[in-house]
């Protein structure tokens, strides 16, 4: 489903990836490499957030074109308004692509009582909701979530991972910890030849 092919990318003008290939072809995939290989970076390239020397990202066999339009992605690497409060960001969100309101999302990570406090004042596990629940809202073929569980409390894990087993979309994720998504089905593969 999901193709890199012959990615080039420097980062800092240092080679991140050379002619790299990779194929994700399961619907539910964990992808394990040690810290500083480029999974982050490789999700943001994915999304269209970082533009790359050469090579090519294809979903379905056809070129992604509009990223945005095809892909979510839950990261850290996507800085919110400071000034705004987490209520303003998802209002932005769901205005923009047309959403309904994600109360189910909401509720579910126990996010109610933090949609008035503004983007610089929530914790980190917070942050992750946050970033979790813009992504999730959108209905898109492709969902990239950087390490989803990271902050989290064990609630919110267990409402993340049932969440995830109703999607029918292509669902990749980073995770230092994949056990609980093991155990939901997704497989590992390596991010190897970077």
């Amino acid at each position: 489903m999901l193709a890199v092919i012959n990615l080039n990318h420097q980062f800092f003008k240092k080679p991140l990836f050379n002619n790299f290939s990779l194929n994700i072809s399961a619907p539910k995939v964990c992808l394990t490499a040690p810290n500083g290989q480029g999974k982050t970076t490789l999700f943001s390239i994915i999304a269209g957030l970082i533009d790359i020397n050469s090579g090519e990202i294809q979903f379905a066999g056809k070129t992604l074109k509009k990223p945005n339009h095809h892909v979510a992605l839950a990261s850290d690497k996507i800085v919110f308004p400071e000034f705004l409060t987490a209520k303003q960001v998802i209002e932005l969100v769901c205005g923009c692509w047309q959403l309904p309101w994600p109360n189910e999302l909401i509720e579910g990570f126990s996010f109610i009582i933090q949609l008035e406090t503004k983007v610089s004042a929530l914790s980190s596990g917070s942050l992750k909701k946050l970033q979790l629940i813009t992504a999730l809202v959108r209905d898109v073929p492709l969902l990239l979530l950087d390490e989803p569980s990271a902050a989290l409390d064990h609630n919110s894990i267990e409402f993340l991972l049932s969440t995830l087993a109703d999607r029918a979309q292509q669902i990749i994720i980073t995770c230092h910890e994949p056990e609980p998504f093991i155990a939901q089905g997704f497989q590992l593969q390596a991010l190897a030849n970077v």
